[in-house]
């Protein structure tokens, strides 16, 4: 880490030296540096991806406008020599002074700081008349691809003091289109597949020829094929011919699919093709290779499949059964061996070598034979991790975990899990003069179960094939120092299921949460706007001696219950008796304990095909229902109070979400992306919503310019150290760009705000939604941001301005905070969304 401070701190002191320097002080006599590319097609420049993409050379890495890379590079020198290794005296001097190991520890400090520039750097980008060449067969070829056979492609290339900018120029010409297409299948019963699919064909009549539909229509036949019975089918059997003959721009394409080809003794032998079925699916349970030769001494039968083991066999075989999407006595289909062999790794019971092979029984008949080799019964982890708040400006966290694997015999997977934090908290929450003043432990046990578990058969609900899970939890979590020093017992039991490749859903069945509050006295400690509020109306209703500490300061219990004792304050000081009528209730609200029994079901949908796609868009949605169920079986008491449970509120709303995040890829060094999201919650039976389960605005991950808990509700210009809400809405827009190496950069809006929906006391008419005229209290935060790629995590510093701030009296509200004294930098890790 300290590593990784040390290369941003590099990073901002050479900026200034960055910018001043030539880029061409590496650059050789006679050579010149690729300074720029253009492009122009039909007399027209271009900027499409996909052309700029069959470049050969391109320039180096610019970041507004400048070659940030190329600059750290030419700081360095690639014919280093250490200054007085090169001046006898001078080495002779240093000798005298200092010991022959301190001055070849000089010398090597010298070399390492011009080594780590020319490390961290790129050398400049020479242009390359080969490269040049190759660019413009490329781009031909690129052309030819899409139809075009009679382009033209030409460079022209300008020096200018040892700057190059190659410009190349294309002529498209008319491109060539399809006239009809024709087949010639020898297997008649590939012929007979084709024709039932044909009006999914990528090649048809009428279109312009470009290759990348016929490599399409290739691919559809081999997925077609291959899920349709046909195991020897390969890519490389298909062919396409376009009529070279005719001199017309309209082209006859011709498909071709010969017979199989295979050896019977010496010789080749053509044979159609034919639909062949899997006939055994055989699980080896326990391979290695070092048994790979051992007779199996277990076995099991089940519905087709035959489980076997060199040891005892220590699966239930209907349970791994349901993980095995290969049927028997079903046609062979890809998609079903490698689903397969996604859904065996997702288990966590084996490692992800699955290797699944296919034995030919007969022309007709397979057999599928599946290796699976077990991981560890039990394993042990620990992580650790640095974080940062606003109450917890730092701490340092660990985490020790104990994995059970297939704990039933039917690949369950337990883990245990020991959590606990040792913090830094603000001085004005807490008395503790110690730097770690505070800390947080907690106890976790889940169990991950690769089926529903539910009364009745669900499997024609949730097929196998969408990959069900039933997870159960249980969990203990202690504060202390921290805030009112809440402790939580949490427990429930969900289920996932995968119904495409794009959707999931999890339904929450039950999720329990009880929080208690075991330090509800520090209160006004913690909330320390709101004791100055007391505070402020002891200046007008003035207390008497007994509401005194010996402190001289105010009992702010005792006070509270003399104001609003009072029937005759209530008339005869309405302002004040109301004010301390709205501290009592925010703190009943924050203090109160609570029994959160909720149901909820999320939908997420995303068209990201891999980690490092950065270009998709993904929507989530989300109800949640909270005492619902419990209000079924318990009566409400008879003074019209929230329902109880052993003497615990229960937390009665209902909450729906919904969230949008699209990303746009512009080029492979930067992207767009933008995130929306909405909530809103409602409670319900005279029941408050839990300030865990409330909405908050603000903090790294949120609108940036504020910190957590700062923005809101609304104009509402209170100084509460905690503001939340019951409706929230979001939205974000970040352009995010690699700037050298490991290290990105990040430009960024974000708007929005929390607001009341409930018509709550605690609230002002300013922090409620009143319509879209509450529209112009949207806060706006824009800003910049480092990041510093790792590769397994990106650590994150944004620099947040407030832009438009709705609370404020002034009537232009822009700008009024737009410096670096009011903004704010928040320190997070990955991205924001």
């Amino acid at each position: 880490m300290l590593k990784f401070f040390a290369k941003i701190l590099v990073f901002i002191v050479i900026i200034p030296i960055i910018i001043s320097c030539n880029a061409t002080k590496r650059v050789p006599e006679g050579k010149s540096l690729l300074e720029k590319n253009n492009v122009v097609v039909n007399d027209k420049k271009t900027s499409n991806q996909e052309v700029l993409s069959y470049l050969r050379q391109k320039p180096n890495l610019k970041v507004l406008g400048i070659p940030f890379s190329l600059h750290i590079y030419n700081i360095g020198n690639p014919n280093y020599t250490v200054p007085f290794r090169s001046k006898p005296a001078k080495e002779k001097f240093l000798t005298n002074i200092f010991s022959e190991k301190q001055v070849n520890a000089l010398a090597n400090s010298y070399k390492n700081i011009n080594d780590w520039f020319l490390k961290s750097g790129n050398p400049p980008v020479i242009s390359d008349s080969t490269q040049i060449e190759r660019s413009v067969n490329s781009l031909y070829k690129y052309y030819l691809s899409k139809g075009y056979f009679d382009a033209e492609v030409s460079f022209v290339e300008l020096k200018k003091n040892k700057r190059s900018v190659v410009t190349y120029n294309i002529t498209t010409n008319d491109p060539y289109f399809i006239d009809s297409v024709s087949t010639t299948i020898s297997s008649p019963v590939l012929d007979s597949l084709y024709q039932k699919t044909k009006d999914k064909s990528f090649v048809k009549k009428g279109n312009q020829i470009n290759y990348n539909d016929l490599q399409a229509e290739e691919n559809r036949l081999v997925e077609l094929y291959r899920n349709s019975g046909i195991y020897h089918f390969s890519k490389n059997i298909t062919e396409f011919w376009i009529d070279s003959l005719t001199t017309s721009y309209q082209k006859n394409v011709l498909l071709k699919i010969p017979n199989r080809v295979i050896e019977e003794g010496d010789s080749l032998v053509s044979k159609p093709f034919q639909i062949q079925k899997v006939k055994k699916v055989n699980v080896f349970t326990d391979f290695s290779f070092e048994t790979r030769n051992q007779k199996p001494q277990d076995s099991a039968y089940y519905k087709g499949y035959t489980f076997y083991a060199n040891d005892k066999l220590k699966f239930t075989p209907k349970y791994l059964a349901n993980a095995i999407v290969i049927q028997p006595d079903s046609i062979y289909k890809d998609t079903e061996r490698d689903l397969t062999r996604k859904y065996l790794r997702e288990l966590q019971n084996f490692k992800p070598s699955v290797d699944i092979k296919y034995e030919e029984l007969d022309a007709e008949s397979l057999a599928a034979n599946i290796y699976l080799s077990p991981l560890k019964k039990y394993s042990f982890g620990f992580d650790t991790e640095i974080t940062t708040s606003n109450i917890k400006p730092f701490g340092v966290s660990g985490k020790f975990s104990l994995l059970n694997r297939n704990v039933f015999r039917g690949a369950e997977v337990l883990e245990l899990s020991f959590q606990g934090s040792f913090l830094n908290i603000d001085g004005k929450f807490t008395d503790n003069p110690d730097f770690f003043n505070a800390y947080e432990t907690g106890v976790n046990a889940t169990l991950k179960i690769p089926r529903i578990v539910f009364f009745g058969n669900t499997s024609k609900i949730i097929p196998k094939r969408m990959t069900p899970q039933t997870n159960i939890g249980i969990g203990l979590s202690s504060q202390r120092n921290i805030g009112l020093d809440r402790q939580n017992l949490t427990g429930g039991i969900d289920y996932t299921w995968r119904s495409s490749k794009t959707t999931n859903h999890k339904l929450e069945l039950l999720n329990v949460q009880y929080i208690k509050n075991q330090n509800p006295q520090k209160y006004f400690t913690i909330f320390n706007s709101e004791y100055e509020k007391l505070n402020d109306v002891a200046e007008i209703i003035t207390p008497n001696p007994t509401l005194i500490d010996s402190e001289g300061k105010l009992i702010a219990y005792d006070y509270m219950k003399f104001v609003l004792d009072s029937v005759e304050l209530q008339t005869s000081n309405p302002i004040e008796y109301l004010e301390v009528q709205k501290v009592n209730e925010r703190r009943d609200i924050l203090v109160e304990d609570f029994l959160v029994p909720v149901i909820s079901y999320t939908y997420n949908y995303t068209n990201r095909e891999e980690l490092k796609d950065n270009d998709f868009s993904s929507v989530t949605a989300r109800v949640i229902s909270s005492g619902s169920l419990t209000s079924a079986f318990i009566k409400k008491p008879a003074d019209g109070t929230t329902k109880k449970l052993f003497g615990v509120n229960i937390a009665h709303y209902l909450k729906t979400e919904l969230e949008y995040k699209k990303y746009w890829a512009i080029n492979p060094n930067s992207s767009f992306v933008h995130r929306s999201f909405i909530g809103v919650a409602f409670p319900f039976g005279n029941s408050n919503i839990p300030f865990s389960r409330s909405y908050r605005a603000g903090g790294a991950n949120d609108i940036r310019a504020w910190r957590t808990f700062e923005l809101g509700p609304g104009s509402e210009p209170n100084n509460l150290e905690f503001k939340t809400g019951t409706l929230k809405f979001t939205t974000n827009f970040e352009y995010r760009f690699k700037v050298i190496n490991s290290i990105y950069s990040a430009l960024f809006i974000d708007a929005g705000n929390i607001w009341d929906v409930t018509g709550s006391n605690v609230t002002s008419s300013e922090g409620r939604f009143k319509g879209f005229s509450s529209l112009n209290e949207i806060a706006i935060g824009s800003g910049f941001g480092l990041r510093y790629d790792f590769s397994f995590l990106v650590f994150r510093f944004d620099v947040g301005f407030k832009t438009y701030e709705p609370y404020l009296f002034d009537s232009n509200k822009w700008f009024k905070n737009f410096n670096f004294n009011n903004a704010v930098y928040q320190i997070g890790i990955n991205y924001p969304f």
